[in-house]
C-alpha cells in the first residue's frame, strides 16, 4: 500500500497532523502500536488534570471552614476515582478515533519502523510505502542510576497515575513540572509528601521570575509538602515498609514509594533511522531544520523526539506547521511564544520573556504586578494567593511576556498568549473592559500598573 504521508505514533502531534494533512487532501497513514491520544492523553497531561481537579475537590473541602461551611471528613474511593479518571481518557480516545475516520486517515495498530527510503516495515509483516514519513514517536520517563522501574517500590509517573494506592509516605525525585504536580495530586489524597532536587531550585528551566517562584515555594510550604533543594539521589535500599533513598550530600529519606520525576528521554530507539542515515544527538533527539526535515529526505519528525518544551501543544502546532509545509505554505513557529501551564497549588503559567530574560536579551522594559489579593473575585472564592506579571518593551509598550501565579492560571494565560504572539501593546490589554468582578481582570490591572496608572494598586 502506498500513502502520501505516512505518521508514526498517535499522540498529540501525530493525530493532529496526519487530520490535518488528511485534510489538506493528502492520503495518510497513521500508524500506532498502543493507544491513540499517546502519552499525553492516556499516561500524562489529561489523567493528570483529571485528578488535579477531583483532588482540589478535597483541598476546598478543608478550605471551607473559614467561610462557616463544614463538611464530613472525605472519604477516598482510590477505585472509584481511578476507574471515573479511565472513563475520561476512554471519551478522549474514542473521540479521536471518530475524528481520524471521519477525515479518512487510515488508522493501522502495529509497531513501525523506517525500512529504508520511502519504505516503513509493520511489526505485522507487512510493508507500506510514501513519499513522506513523520516521526512522532515521543518520550518516556527517563529513569536515573541505580532507580530502576522495575524496583517494586520505585514508581515513573505511568506507575503514579496508575493510582493503584496511595502510598503513606511518598518521595519525589526531581522538582520539575512533573514531579510538583504530582506531589500536589498524592497530598491531597493524604500522602506525607518529600521532594527532592540536585538543582538549586525547584522548577529547574522554567523561565519564572523569582518573586513568582516565591510564590510556589511558599504554597509548597503552607500545603506541608517538604522540599530539599540541592539534594541529589544517590541509591536506593529495599526496607520492610517501603525504601529508603540516601543522597548525594549523606542524607536519608524513608518512603513507603519513591516516584522518580526526572524528565522523560525522546523514544528515537528502534525506529529504523539507521536504515535512512539518521543520527540521533548525545540525548538521542533527532536533529531537524527549520522545516522539520531530518537529515534522510522525505523523513520529518516533530515533538518531543526533536527536543525543545515537551509539551502536548508545541507538538500539535509543528504538526500543523508540517502540514501547511507539505501543502505548499510556510508557517512560522516561535517557540519562545509557546505559553506553558504547571498544575501545582496554585497554578502557574507562562508565555513568552521574563522581566529577568528580557533584560538579558538587551530589551528595555517595564513590568507590572496585581495581587489576586486585590481582585474580589479571588477573595470571593478565597482563593488570593499569587501575582500577574506582564513584562513590555518601555519604549514601544509591546508586551514580551507574562507569567501568572494563581488560581486558573492555565486558563488565564491564553488572553497574555494572544497578546505576546501578535506583538500586541500594553494599552491593548490595558483599555480593553473586562467584565467585573473576574480574574481577568488581574490581567488588566497588571498592565495598567505597568502603564503608571493602576488604580486598584500602588502603581511602581
Amino acid at each position: 500500500m502506498r500513502y502520501d504521508v505516512v505518521m508514526i505514533g498517535a499522540g498529540p502531534g501525530g493525530y493532529v497532523g496526519a487530520i490535518r494533512m488528511a485534510q489538506l487532501g493528502f492520503k495518510v497513514a497513521l500508524i500506532e502500536e498502543g493507544t491513540v491520544g499517546g502519552v499525553c492523553l492516556n499516561w500524562g497531561c489529561i489523567p493528570t488534570k483529571a485528578l488535579y481537579s477531583a483532588t482540589k475537590l478535597v483541598a476546598k473541602a478543608k478550605a471551607a471552614g473559614t467561610m462557616g461551611i463544614e463538611f464530613a471528613a472525605p472519604r477516598i474511593d482510590i477505585s472509584q476515582l481511578s476507574a471515573w479518571k479511565q472513563g475520561v481518557v476512554a471519551k478522549l480516545v474514542d473521540g479521536i478515533k471518530v475524528l481520524l475516520k471521519s477525515n479518512g486517515v487510515t488508522l493501522i495498530k502495529a509497531r513501525a519502523r523506517l525500512d529504508g527510503s520511502g519504505r516503513v516495515a509493520l511489526s505485522t509483516g507487512e510493508s507500506i510505502e510514501s513519499e513522506r514519513v513523520v516521526l512522532a514517536t515521543g518520550s518516556s520517563p527517563a529513569e536515573i542510576h541505580g532507580f530502576s522501574f522495575s524496583h517494586p517500590g520505585i514508581w515513573s509517573s505511568t506507575e503514579a497515575l496508575a493510582l493503584t494506592d496511595v502510598p503513606e509516605k511518598l518521595l519525589v525525585i526531581g522538582a520539575g513540572v512533573i514531579g510538583l504536580e504530582l506531589a500536589t495530586i498524592y497530598n491531597r489524597l493524604g500522602s506525607a509528601v518529600t521532594v527532592i532536587e540536585m538543582m538549586p531550585d525547584i522548577l529547574p528551566g522554567i523561565d519564572l521570575d523569582r518573586r513568582n517562584l516565591a510564590v510556589v515555594k511558599r504554597a509548597l510550604t503552607s500545603q506541608r509538602i517538604a522540599v530539599h533543594v540541592d539534594t541529589g539521589a544517590s541509591s536506593v535500599e529495599t526496607a520492610d515498609d517501603g525504601v529508603v533513598v540516601h543522597t548525594q550530600g549523606e542524607k536519608s529519606f524513608e518512603a513507603s514509594r519513591a516516584l522518580v520525576a526526572v524528565g522523560r528521554r525522546p523514544n528515537s530507539e528502534e525506529l529504523g533511522l539507521e536504515t535512512v542515515g539518521i543520527e540521533p544527538d548525545r540525548r538521542d533527539f533527532i536533529p531537524v531544520n527549520e522545516n522539520l526535515q531530518t537529515d534522510a529526505p522525505g523523513v520529518y519528525a516533530i515533538g518531543d523526539l526533536i527536543g525543545g518544551p515537551m509539551l502536548a501543544h508545541k507538538a500539535s502546532a509543528e504538526a500543523v506547521k508540517l502540514a501547511a509545509f507539505f501543502a505548499g505554505e510556510r508557517v512560522p513557529l516561535d517557540y519562545d511564544m509557546i505559553p506553558q501551564a504547571i498544575f501545582t497549588d496554585p497554578e502557574v503559567a507562562c508565555v513568552g520573556l521574563s522581566e529577568k530574560r528580557a533584560k538579558e536579551a538587551g530589551y528595555e522594559v517595564v513590568a507590572g504586578r496585581f495581587p489576586y489579593a486585590a481582585l474580589g473575585k479571588a477573595q470571593g472564592m478565597g482563593e488570593t494567593e499569587g501575582f500577574f506579571q506582564v513584562v513590555a518593551e518601555a519604549k514601544s509598550g509591546r508586551l514580551l511576556g507574562a507569567q501568572i501565579v494563581g488560581v486558573e492560571a492555565s486558563d488565564l494565560i491564553s488572553e497574555a498568549a494572544i497578546a505576546v504572539q501578535n506583538g500586541l501593546s500594553l494599552s491593548v490589554i490595558a483599555d480593553a473592559i473586562h467584565p467585573h468582578p473576574t480574574l481577568p481582570e488581574g490581567l488588566k490591572e497588571a498592565a495598567e500598573n505597568a502603564l503608571g496608572r493602576a488604580i486598584h494598586t500602588a502603581n511602581r
